[in-house]
């Protein structure tokens, strides 16, 4: 297929770009993941270039032709200027690239060929470049790799994937990414030399692990990515919380305390089961997340509360592992709560959406998500259960923060001139106010003379 005219439609925003550095003696190129976007007929998210220019010979272009130079990482041979108000990067030739362990900063080499630039990047389908005329230099068949989807590294060997996945292991994690976003097979080199280089990717930096990961979570064909990684040995080295889900066989029966029963045979694992929750869970927010870490404590308790608690108890651990935000962690523990047993009242219901907070709308897809996992056996008694809730909490799904109790405002000043009451004597009452006004004793419309009043006649002695 001819895709020279698809390339220049693109590039036609970039011609001005493309001239300044021919006027001044220099290759420019769109190179990598946009260049493969445009083949497969999608937007890119990102349009890259790469030159021959050294970084400081890039910026007097720039400056010589009136762009905005901006060095984001200049020390690492790549500017940044402004066209039409979007940020572009430019980045000179490498013929290496590698990181220290732990680091995210890569150590660069440059280079003045642009073959060997594409030849040190993770998939050939990432080594294509596009010049303004629209052609596609593709050294090492990209093209050829899309055709066939599949993912091979740049030079199609065993030892050319041991020296790419050496230089930077995060891109063991990357091939996975893009198996599960494109649904591609992974080369039979690329796997072994994987296999082989597995305990790397304990050197990269654990952020740089979540930004992949979080990638593969949201990606069509997620399942293919995990399980290679699961192939390959990596996803054990990264999550080893999860390899003993692999060889027990329970299922959960409610949406209430983790009740499961045993299964044998042929039955899925809970690492299947895992696996199925993530495909029920909607890609918003980080329902695919918790759905993932759902399941963690099912394997080392058959109790009815023990398993949520284990669970939220690895999932917090591991959430500081991957780096995740305080608010986030709190966020997504939220959303594993299990479904309270009973038929809820007024009050319980109030206390728990309090509880979850602004997590409640999360926490109500995560219901859907789990009674989509449960065996048809169990889940109209579950749905049953989680209908009663619904009614119980409607109110607070429109409205989170209608859950709240709010006292007046006056209230700890009227108690104590009315009571003399201070310090932990004035917390108690104010928090049997809050009581009051959750077993609708009290009203949060009423006065503060009424709740001074309740409080004389229920402390006083």
């Amino acid at each position: 297929m001819d895709y020279r005219s698809v390339i220049l439609e693109a590039l036609e925003p970039f011609r001005e770009l493309f001239e300044a550095f021919r006027a001044e003696g220099y290759q420019l190129y769109a190179v990598g993941g946009c260049v493969r976007d445009w083949v497969l007929g999608k937007v890119p998210k990102d349009v890259d270039f790469t030159t021959d220019a050294l970084p400081e010979q890039t910026k007097a272009v720039l400056s010589k032709h009136g762009w905005k130079v901006i060095p984001v990482g200049e020390v690492f041979g790549t500017i940044a200027t402004l066209i039409h108000r979007k940020q572009y990067e430019i980045t000179t030739f490498r013929v290496k690239e590698s990181y220290t362990r732990g680091s995210r900063h890569p150590i660069v080499c440059y280079g003045r060929e642009l073959s060997k630039d594409l030849e040190r990047r993770d998939l050939t389908i990432n080594a294509m470049a596009a010049s303004e005329d629209g052609t596609i230099i593709d050294p090492y068949d990209g093209l050829g790799d899309i055709s066939r989807r599949v993912l091979r590294v740049p030079s199609h060997s065993y030892a050319q994937a041991l020296s790419i996945f050496g230089d930077d292991p995060l891109r063991m994690l990357r091939l996975a990414r893009f198996k599960a976003r494109l649904g591609f097979e992974a080369d039979v080199d690329a796997t072994r030399a994987a296999a082989d280089m597995a305990g790397a990717i304990l050197t990269v930096s654990h952020e740089r692990w979540f930004a992949e990961i979080d990638g593969l979570l949201r990606a069509p064909e997620f399942i293919s990515g995990i399980s290679w990684l699961v192939e390959t040995g990596i996803w054990p080295l990264i999550m080893p919380e999860f390899r003993i889900l692999m060889h027990v066989k329970r299922e959960p029966v409610s949406l209430s305390d983790g009740l499961m029963r045993e299964l044998d045979g042929d039955a899925e694992s809970l690492w299947g089961q895992t696996l199925a929750r993530v495909g029920h869970a909607p890609v918003v927010g980080d329902l695919r997340w918790a759905s993932l870490f759902s399941m963690l404590g099912y394997a080392y308790s058959d109790h009815a509360s023990w398993a949520d608690e284990t669970t939220a108890m690895l999932a917090g651990e591991l959430m500081l592992r991957l780096k995740f935000s305080s608010a986030r962690i709190e966020q997504i523990l939220k959303v594993l709560k299990p479904l309270p047993a009973g038929v809820p009242s007024g009050r319980v219901a109030r206390e728990f959406a309090i509880l979850l907070g602004n997590a409640i709308r999360d926490w109500r897809q995560f219901q859907d998500v789990r009674v989509a996992a449960l065996s048809e056996a169990y889940r109209s008694e579950a749905l049953e259960s989680l209908a009663r809730w619904d009614d119980a909490l409607a109110p607070y799904y429109a409205d989170p923060s209608s859950a709240e109790v709010v006292l007046p405002k006056a209230l700890s000043q009227a108690l104590t001139e009315a009571l003399g009451v201070r310090g932990k004597t004035l917390g108690l009452c104010i928090a049997q106010c809050r009581d009051a006004v959750l077993d609708q004793c009290l009203s949060e419309t009423d006065d503060v003379e009424i709740f001074v009043k309740w409080v004389r006649e229920h402390f006083e002695n």
